[in-house]
């Protein structure tokens, strides 16, 4: 079973209700912190049935280095550092190629302070269509367009299995991909950025026009719209992707949850 906690549902620039890019995954039991953007770790753990503690992270996965998908980073490992930290083992951090000299850089930086006291920290850089355990599932890395200017790294969203087959898929930021509907094809969940409305469309985003051509080309079960800024927050993208598409599509919101199989849901 797949529990997506959506932490961070924006842009780069806050909102009342969407703060920057931040989830949190539960794959069969093994907790999974995606893209820790600003404010990640004080969402993490006000999220209801997430954590107690940002102790109790071991997996961080990065789908690409801008500040508002890593910022939080730094602080979880210098919480890591703390004299209060008690679990043991390892804390990955996988990202795509570049994460090992942005990490290097926070270490140039920061020194010690960012070394876990009793983790053993692994960071890890996974190319595009490369698979890693992550309990009884797996994250497989995604094809993405979406460039970084800093440490040559690309962008790239990342699949997630469950030991039963299950499947979400996340998209990271980008634009149209030619090779990404392929890779996602037959997801139970489509986690999608939806950045901008169409009359700002630019090659490294999603706009509606965007999700519903994707969404077209691809089986999926359900569409959770997110990286939302204000503008194609305020025109309804999720009712205008579902009526083209006739898939059943929610605009995320900080706090909203989501399970596969759906049936696991509970209803107030």
């Amino acid at each position: 079973m797949i529990t997506l906690h959506v932490l961070g549902a924006g842009g780069a620039v806050p909102t009342a209700g969407r703060g920057p890019a931040a989830y949190w995954l539960d794959l069969d039991g093994h907790g999974v912190l995606v893209d820790p953007g600003p404010g990640a770790l004080v969402r993490l753990v006000r999220q209801p049935g997430a954590v107690e503690t940002v102790d109790s992270v071991g997996t961080v996965l990065l789908s690409h280095l801008h500040l508002d998908h890593t910022a939080d980073l730094a602080p979880l490992l210098f919480a890591q550092h703390s004299i209060l930290a008690r679990e043991q083992g390892e804390l990955l951090v996988a990202g795509p190629p570049g994460t090992g000299a942005f990490v290097d850089r926070l270490a140039d930086l920061y020194g010690s302070w960012i070394e876990p006291r009793l983790r053993r920290l692994i960071v890890r850089e996974v190319a595009v269509g490369e698979r890693i355990d992550i309990g009884t599932g797996q994250a497989t890395a995604l094809p993405a367009h979406h460039p970084v200017d800093r440490f040559d790294s690309p962008g790239q969203g990342w699949l997630l299995a469950d030991g039963s087959g299950h499947r979400l898929a996340y998209t990271g930021d980008t634009g149209p991909c030619a090779d990404l509907p392929a890779a996602i094809a037959g997801c139970d969940l489509l986690l999608v950025e939806c950045s901008t409305p169409d009359e700002y469309a630019v090659a490294t985003h999603m706009s509606p026009a965007g999700v519903i051509d994707l969404v077209g080309n691809i089986a999926t079960g359900r569409v959770v719209l997110t990286h939302l800024y204000p503008p194609v927050a305020a025109q309804a993208p999720a009712a205008r992707v579902e009526d083209a598409t006739g898939v059943a599509t929610v605009a995320a919101r900080d706090g909203d949850v989501f399970r596969i199989p759906p049936e696991t849901e509970t209803v107030p």
